[in-house]
Parts: C-alpha cells; sequence; structure tokens
C-alpha cells in the first residue's frame, strides 16, 4: 500500500543563553525577562525554501539524508513507491529516487537503475539524483542531464553538497518546470502546449483551464471551483460558461466527451482529469 509522509524540519536547539527555566512557576526579574525575550527573538525561523522528494521501498536506508534535509529546513515529501501524479501535484525542484537492488524485485543493480530511470523520464525538467549501487554502472548511458548518479550508503555532507548542487545548477539555469500529462507537454514559460510534439494554439483561458486540470491531480473540480479559479469569486456568470470553454478545450485537444483522453466529465458533480495510462 502506498504510503505518504510529509517530513516536518526538524527541532531547532535552544540557542545560546535563552531561557529554559527548571521551575516554569519560578519569579524573574524583568530586566531578566527581556533580556531573554531579546535572545529568543534573534532566533530564525525556516525561511521559504524549496521542495525535494524522497523515494524509497524502505525510508529507514535514508533516515540520515532525511535528517539532514529537514534539519537544513527543506519542505521535506516522502513516498515508499514512485507515484507520478503525486509529482505533478507537488511539484518539488528536486526527485531523490533510491535505485538500490532488491532482491525480491531486482537481480542486478543496473537493472534497479534503468528501472528507475524509465519511471522517471516523464519530469525531464525536475533533477533527478539517483542512489545506487556501488554495482551500478555509473557511466551507464540513457541518464538524463539534469540527473546524477550517487553512491548509496553516502556521508550525509556528500549527499547534501550533490543536492545543493542539483539544486543551484537548475535555479541558475532559470529553467521553469515543464509539466506533461499522456502525449501533452506544457512550457509554462511560453505559456505554450503542444500535443504529440505539435503546438496547440489556446486562448488564455483555455491554456489556464487546463493548467487548473493538470495541478490538480485528478481531483473533481465542480463548475464553481472551476469558474473561480478562471474568474474570482467577484466576476458574476454561470455554469454554462465552463461547459463552453470545456467544449472549446477538449475540441482544440481533439478530446471527446464519449471516450476522453484529458477531460472526463463526472455528472452531477463537475470535471477531472483522466486516469493516466499507457495507450
Amino acid at each position: 500500500m502506498r504510503q505518504f509522509e510529509t517530513v516536518m524540519p526538524a527541532a531547532y536547539p535552544n540557542p545560546a543563553g535563552a531561557w529554559k527555566p527548571e521551575n516554569p512557576g519560578a519569579d524573574r526579574s524583568r530586566p531578566e525577562m527581556e533580556e531573554e525575550r531579546q535572545d529568543f527573538m534573534g532566533m530564525e525561523a525556516c525561511p521559504i525554501t524549496k521542495r525535494v522528494m524522497i523515494v524509497s521501498p524502505f525510508p529507514a536506508s535514508v533516515q540520515s539524508l532525511i535528517h539532514s534535509l529537514s534539519a537544513a529546513c527543506y519542505d521535506l515529501f516522502t513516498l515508499h513507491d514512485y507515484d507520478a501524479s503525486m509529482v505533478r501535484s507537488l511539484q518539488p525542484e528536486l526527485l531523490i529516487y533510491d535505485a538500490n537492488p532488491y532482491a525480491y524485485s531486482h537481480q542486478t543493480a543496473d537493472e534497479a537503475l534503468r528501472e528507475a530511470i524509465e519511471q522517471t523520464s516523464h519530469v525531464p525538467s525536475v533533477p533527478v539524483l539517483y542512489l545506487v549501487d556501488e554495482r551500478a554502472s555509473l557511466s551507464l548511458s540513457g541518464l538524463p542531464d539534469s540527473s546524477e548518479l550517487l553512491l548509496w550508503p553516502a556521508r550525509p555532507q556528500e549527499a547534501m553538497y550533490r543536492i545543493n548542487k542539483l539544486i543551484m545548477k537548475q535555479q541558475a539555469a532559470g529553467l521553469v518546470p515543464e509539466m506533461t500529462f499522456k502525449d501533452l507537454k506544457i512550457d509554462p514559460r511560453k505559456m505554450a502546449v503542444y500535443r504529440a510534439g505539435v503546438r496547440v494554439d489556446l486562448t488564455k483561458t483555455e491554456y489556464e483551464l487546463l493548467m487548473l486540470f493538470v495541478k490538480s491531480d485528478g481531483s473533481v473540480l465542480s463548475r464553481e471551483a472551476i469558474f473561480d479559479g478562471l474568474w474570482g469569486s467577484q466576476f458574476f456568470g454561470n455554469s454554462n460558461v465552463v461547459d463552453a470553454h470545456i467544449k472549446s478545450l477538449r475540441k482544440k485537444l481533439k478530446d471527446s466527451a464519449v471516450s476522453p483522453k484529458y477531460i472526463v466529465t463526472v455528472r452531477g458533480a463537475g470535471y477531472r482529469l483522466a486516469d493516466e495510462r499507457k495507450e
């Protein structure tokens, strides 16, 4: 069974000189308490940081990495097995994939790595750090340009160096992650949509409508939710406006309401993104 966990940053130690009373009810002078308050005010909370997702069937094997990342204030998510829809929904800046071989599923380290690369091939714009066994071929062909291999287990310092390097490299390149669903590719930088490699000309509203579905992770969106997402609650209109734009978007994507490939009608509820499956 798939398990999804959110790992919160580790607790911060008491700052030097901060008051930690043995007796909470003890009387303290106002100057002393003011000085300690100033010490506490000097503490820095976690800033807004990057999202990192770890995929490992055995989280205990990457516990040191989880601890290092959470202590460094990364927003960290862990999955026991790979879920493409979860990656699209959370849009992490880095994906860490445990590609070590396990006796019950892989015969060799190379087979485990090849499977990991194949599973993550749909997110070419998200850098991936593959944790590999020492027996894996480090020069294995087919490794994405934005990805690296790390022999695991490794020292936490080495792992953090590689993680920061990949994230900084992506930031320096100014990349905005592309989004994919089946044979659709969305380039947010250009607000461009491609179907099977061919550009699809969408209006701004149609583009934003498609983005609502792709980011929804398959959840049912009511007509009211779609309306608010596109125009805001202050705009007055009715559900027919939403239906009209859905019809127009389907037509341009060559989608069918009867046998939908991208957008499914949920009678009495609204619409949702179609299930992702091999065509």
